[in-house]
């Protein structure tokens, strides 16, 4: 790799920032409506992701993304933040990887480079370059604490916040400093943390919670009971720098089934999100103290293959609207605190918006108002933080495929 004799200056600002920060990038120096493509790289673990566009200076030598649009490349039109959202998997990696940050104590490293004319980049290692910057993208900001949780049944870890974010969250009312979340992903398991860090990050005590598939906890979600959810609620709340009016939990998937179950049967839960969800037990029975909800199943032989050979799931559940799927239904019309269901369009894991609608049926039949739809029309089921790069299919470990 090699340096391009010029004095071309990328400006890159803030160089270190939190992912769902946006960033002024600005090329000087060039000449006049010169073509130039802007290449951005980032390596996690052993998956490499790049994006790259196409630019041309204006009459003074100068590109600024947030007002030119680009020309080309993996996206076109003015994007300030194109670079970051349009990354793909480098040429010759695993299909399905994503983009997931595993170690939230070190940021993504974004490399920028400043090449001359209008290229093809993907894949390319050394192309000369007019100009370079690396930046610093953040999920755990400065002065947050990150506290491993081992509490009776409880796994998972605690985000605090620095202090001085006391007040952006609520004024000095003799109450915890901080909002209290809990923050649950869907049945890939484990603990993912990158959520619950960025939360803390603006403000929240933010509790990533482990569920299955983590130290001593079940190996299998058909084994999750919600009695531990509401203990996981139960502790957060006893924290003396916890709001002790209810908690808000944020749930992904099957999280957002169960975020909206402890709404709809817990008198502490404050505020749900749920993303991408159904909104109907699935998989397995959900015992809760005496009783256990019933589920609809996934059926297998509905899924569909598609000609790459990957899973489309969206018609691979029973019915909810009939029958004993009716049964499995979550009764959401008995949550008292707000429920904001987020769904994609063009969601292949869940019928997302179908199910969103259906569960708002319920609450509308019982004169309930306590909710908010969000539809966005061509996303999927993984709808992640800002400038989190697009992600079309991802290799899910439970089925063992893509998709």
């Amino acid at each position: 790799m090699r340096k391009l004799s010029s004095q071309v200056q990328l400006l890159v600002t803030p160089a270190k920032a939190l992912v769902d920060d946006k960033v002024d990038i600005t090329v000087e120096r060039l000449a006049p409506r010169q073509p130039v493509t802007l290449h951005a790289r980032l390596v996690e673990g052993t998956a490499r992701f790049q994006s790259y566009a196409h630019y041309r200076a204006d009459d003074t030598g100068r590109v600024v993304m947030a007002k030119q649009p680009s020309l080309g490349g993996l996206y076109k039109g003015v994007d300030q933040m194109g670079l970051f959202w349009s990354m793909q998997l480098s040429p010759g990696q695993k299909p399905g990887l994503r983009l997931k940050k595993k170690d939230v104590s070190t940021p993504f490293l974004v490399d920028i480079r400043v090449h001359d004319g209008h290229l093809d980049v993907m894949g390319e290692e050394n192309l000369p370059w007019l100009a370079t910057k690396t930046v610093e993208r953040w999920y755990m900001g400065g002065g947050v604490k990150r506290i491993q949780v081992k509490e009776g049944r409880v796994r998972g870890t605690l985000f605090l916040p620095p202090v001085s974010h006391a007040s952006i969250i609520i004024a000095n009312t003799g109450d915890g400093l901080f909002a209290g979340v809990i923050d649950i992903y869907g049945s890939g398991g484990g603990l993912p943390e990158y959520r619950a860090a960025l939360l803390a990050s603006r403000g929240f005590a933010a509790l990533a919670l482990a569920y299955f598939a983590y130290d001593d906890l079940p190996k299998d979600i058909a084994d999750v009971d919600l009695d531990y959810f509401e203990e996981a609620a139960d502790w957060l709340l006893s924290l003396p720098y916890v709001r002790s009016r209810g908690v808000g939990v944020l749930g992904t998937s099957q999280g957002g089934y169960l975020a909206l179950c402890m709404a709809a049967y817990m008198d502490k839960i404050g505020a749900v999100a749920a993303i991408g969800s159904p909104t109907a037990v699935v998989g397995a029975p959900l015992p809760y103290k005496d009783k256990a909800f019933p589920c609809i199943q996934w059926i297998p032989d509905q899924f569909e293959v598609t000609k790459e050979g990957f899973i489309n799931l969206v018609n691979g559940l029973e019915d909810a609207t009939k029958g004993n799927g009716l049964k499995a239904c979550i009764q959401v019309e008995k949550a008292h605190c707000p429920i904001m269901f987020v769904a994609g369009e063009d969601d292949l894991n869940v019928q997302a918006v179908p199910f969103a609608n259906q569960a708002i049926a319920r609450m509308n039949a019982h004169e309930k108002t306590n909710y908010t739809l969000l539809q966005y029309p061509r996303s999927g089921h993984l709808i992640e933080p800002p400038y989190t790069p697009h992600c079309s299919l991802f290799y899910h470990n439970v089925y063992g495929e893509c998709s």
